[in-house]
């Protein structure tokens, strides 16, 4: 490949400016409402590392290069850093090419570190034996590489398949995940003048917010909570948003200036994620049926054979294989059942939430109501208390899962490793059990008007916990009752 090739896709090469050309950072600049990940925080860029950032579609990665590209080059030169878009690329030598063509011309004229960024990395086949190619060649060499992949179960098996040379030796987790924002960071983003009350309460720093929230989950309501409770009206507001953007910023910024979200978004979202089954040559229509049954299913427990039979599909492993698959892709939050042992029992009965608010908006509007404008079904949808409470406990269960990565932040992290359910034979039911090495604690989500002695059967057996509640706020001996909303802060 000719550096003038490259050239194409680094303006800032002629004039460090033209980073403001782009369309990515024009569209983030002209925005209504503006979110820096905080993962962008724990991308560091002086290491000899490989990282990768992977996550569902639409969640902002491309743009997120583009503003680490534009710091950087306010102190950097600005040949030492390189993007390209690798969906342009035929194959595994193509980027092999690109990627010798660029280190032996930048190496002529400094030593520098350089900054390599490779979108959309899964569009190449077999490109990771180019990336180990030249990190066995290159990579103590003052090289910092960052790779992202919409096609997610693709870049983290490949990642995977490169111990030693990605960032083991500069002691850095380098398998990064971009989610949709937390609801503390729609928060932020929303209303900026309320969340400086959170960060009175050192909220938004991740060591003293991971305290308090285990305080929380072990029944005691930290002294913050009694202090932010006057926020909830406020904060309840912001939630009704985030049920229907679910924190992905395109439709974000849609609903904040429209107050709706076109259905050409929801459509976007589902043909991307067709898209990425068929890349892997799995088949639509499977797809859809499992998952028509799991939208249906919410909140309930049951097993891969009960699908199997209701969306009459061949096999049972073909039902574990597509919803393998749905989890890689940040689609599915599948809890395994935990008994109150301590046993984990990964045959028994699963509960399967859609993992975020929009996707589920956008796949329940496909599925379900094809027939509807995508967001007039989605407050449809949200005008059933019993609906709404579905989602409401798949918002928890999805920041349980990020509060779980916050206490073991490695690149093996897996959230079924430490967020369950149980259910004992006499019907004692807890919807999350948060499990560690040190930790055994209960979280109920009762989204209702009123709670119910009955309703603290399954905490009061395991003996503490967290209720989350939809307005009470109290201590009931060792369990702490809280609002979602003031919950959610502590995530």
């Amino acid at each position: 490949m000719e550096i003038l090739e490259l050239r194409k896709q680094n303006p800032w090469w002629e004039n460090p400016l033209r980073i403001e050309e782009d369309p990515k950072i024009r569209d983030y600049e002209n925005a209504l409402v503006k979110w820096t990940p905080r993962l962008k925080k724990y991308l560091f860029l002086d290491k000899n590392v490989v990282y990768s950032i992977r996550g569902p579609r639409q969640v902002g990665k491309t743009t997120l290069l583009k503003i680490m590209i534009r710091e950087l080059l306010q102190k950097e030169q600005e040949i030492n850093i390189l993007y390209f878009a690798c969906d342009l690329l035929k194959d595994n030598l193509a980027l092999k090419d690109l990627l010798e063509t660029y280190f032996n011309w930048v190496r002529t004229q400094n030593q520098d570190r350089v900054h390599i960024f490779l979108d959309e990395i899964s569009s190449v086949k077999d490109w990771q034996k180019a990336i180990k190619q030249f990190v066995d060649l290159h990579g103590n060499k003052n090289v910092t590489i960052i790779l992202t992949g919409s096609h997610t179960l693709d870049i983290k098996n490949s990642t995977e398949r490169l111990p030693g040379r990605v960032g083991e030796k500069e002691h850095v987790p380098t398998h990064k995940i971009l989610l949709p924002m937390k609801f503390a960071e729609y928060v932020q983003m929303r209303n900026p003048e309320l969340y400086k009350q959170v960060q009175k309460f050192k909220l938004d720093i991740n060591e003293e917010r991971t305290k308090q929230f285990l305080e929380l989950i072990n029944g005691n309501i930290p002294q913050s909570a009694h202090n932010l409770l006057r926020l909830v009206p406020e904060l309840d507001k912001l939630l009704e948003e985030y049920l229907l953007t679910g924190g992905i910023m395109v439709a974000v910024n849609e609903y904040t200036k429209n107050m709706r979200i076109s259905s050409q978004i929801y459509e976007l979202y589902i043909r991307q994620i067709m898209g990425d089954m068929s890349r892997i040559n799995r088949e639509e229509k499977t797809a859809k049926r499992i998952l028509v049954s799991i939208l249906k299913r919410i909140t309930s427990a049951y097993s891969w054979n009960s699908i199997r039979k209701e969306a009459d599909i061949p096999s049972q492993p073909t039902v574990d294989q597509y919803t393998g698959i749905l989890y890689n892709m940040f689609i599915l939050n599948i809890v395994y059942k935990i008994e109150l042992d301590g046993t984990i029992k990964p045959a028994s009965d699963k509960k399967v939430y859609i993992l975020n608010p929009f996707i589920f908006h956008a796949l329940n509007s496909w599925l379900i109501n094809p027939a509807k404008d995508p967001f007039e079904c989605s407050k449809e949808y949200l005008l059933s208390s019993e609906d709404k409470s579905k989602l409401i406990e798949a918002i928890v269960g999805d920041h349980l899962n990020r509060a779980a990565h916050n206490l073991r932040p490695t690149d093996t992290f897996d959230p079924s490793d430490f967020v369950f359910y149980s259910k004992t034979n006499k019907g004692s039911e807890v919807d999350f059990i948060f499990k560690t090495d040190k930790l055994f604690a209960g979280i109920e989500v009762k989204y209702q008007n009123s709670i119910s002695s009955e309703d603290f059967r399954g905490l009061t057996k395991l003996g503490k916990g967290c209720m989350v509640s939809k307005k009470e706020f109290n201590q009931k001996n060792k369990i702490a009752v809280v609002p979602v909303s003031l919950f959610l802060l502590y995530v």
